[in-house]
């Protein structure tokens, strides 16, 4: 008798080849249900990354989006999945009491920077590092710099005090020691109404002393999420756009935008679709180690 040799065994391609095609069947089911497995498993990472972010400022949820592969005739063959970041829901506002706190109202991303490195005294380094984008406003004022609390440092356009030059877009850096002639030594910083960055002085004066830059993205749902609530362009995204974005809100922090309720929803039709596709791997591995001993 004939036999074909596989990685499962023999299996008969003469007298037994209705066998046969049910035991490639049942390989195509095992595929399937793996596929759809890796595809559950993806929306519980999702899901746990979700929840577990619910109180982190500016947190944009990530959901898991699945679509059939489909090939000739018609037949589902696979289940696709990838992730769909929601960045372009926003969470509630709120007011806060530090005055460098801030949120965006409507679209648009507040532009940020990690240090390349640390200079021999003790100041970051920018010279290599990748811009990014964030929703994250809680900055606070370290070592003349405006660092948010994933320690990204926000960058914008200084804007010098006395004679109101506007500089070119880099990590705002801000001198607390020096005096500025007419207006002495820097208090503090707040956001106007404007939604530029001012600086009340010793003297009692309030001026601008940067301009914020607020990209937008045309394909926003198509940014690539990175650590601490950064996101960064992609090709499907589109570069930074500076115009018609959001506004700047001050002494405000944006919440995040998670639904625990929703979360929970989700969760638990993942586990029901997870449930499911063991049932068919294990089905299926039954059937295949019946067909095989048939063919022995």
């Amino acid at each position: 008798m004939r036999a074909l040799q596989s990685s499962l065994g023999c299996v008969e391609i003469d007298a037994q080849t209705p066998i046969r095609e049910l035991l490639m069947g049942s390989l195509g089911a095992l595929w399937t249900a793996t596929t759809g497995l890796q595809a559950q498993s993806a929306a519980f990472e999702n899901i746990s990354g979700n929840v577990a972010n619910s109180q982190t400022t500016a947190f944009k949820a990530t959901n898991t989006a699945f679509s059939d592969l489909i090939y000739p005739p018609q037949v589902s063959d696979t289940v696709l999945w990838r992730s769909v970041l929601t960045n372009n829901q926003q969470g509630s506002i709120s007011n806060d009491p530090v005055s460098t706190h801030m949120a965006i109202g409507g679209e648009g991303y507040f532009t940020v920077e990690a240090p390349s490195g640390v200079s021999g005294g003790g100041q970051p380094t920018f010279s290599t590092s990748e811009t990014t984008y964030t929703r994250r406003g809680d900055f606070d004022l370290k070592n003349g710099y405006l660092v948010n609390g994933a320690g990204y440092y926000l960058m914008g356009s200084q804007i010098d005090p006395v004679t109101g030059a506007v500089g070119s877009l880099a990590p705002l850096q801000f001198d607390t020691s020096t005096e500025v002639p007419n207006l002495g030594v820097l208090q503090s910083l707040s956001v106007s109404s404007s939604g530029k960055l001012q600086g009340t002085y010793s003297k009692g004066k309030t001026v601008d002393v940067a301009s914020l830059s607020i990209a937008s993205f045309a394909g926003e749902g198509f940014m690539k999420q990175g650590s601490g609530g950064t996101f960064s362009p992609t090709p499907q995204s589109g570069p930074a756009l500076y115009v018609n974005s959001g506004t700047v809100v001050g002494s405000a922090l944006e919440a995040s935008n998670v639904d625990i309720a929703d979360q929970m929803t989700t969760m638990v039709q993942a586990q029901q679709a997870y449930s499911a596709c063991t049932r068919v791997v294990t089905a299926s591995n039954e059937m295949m180690l019946t067909m095989t001993s048939l063919t022995i």
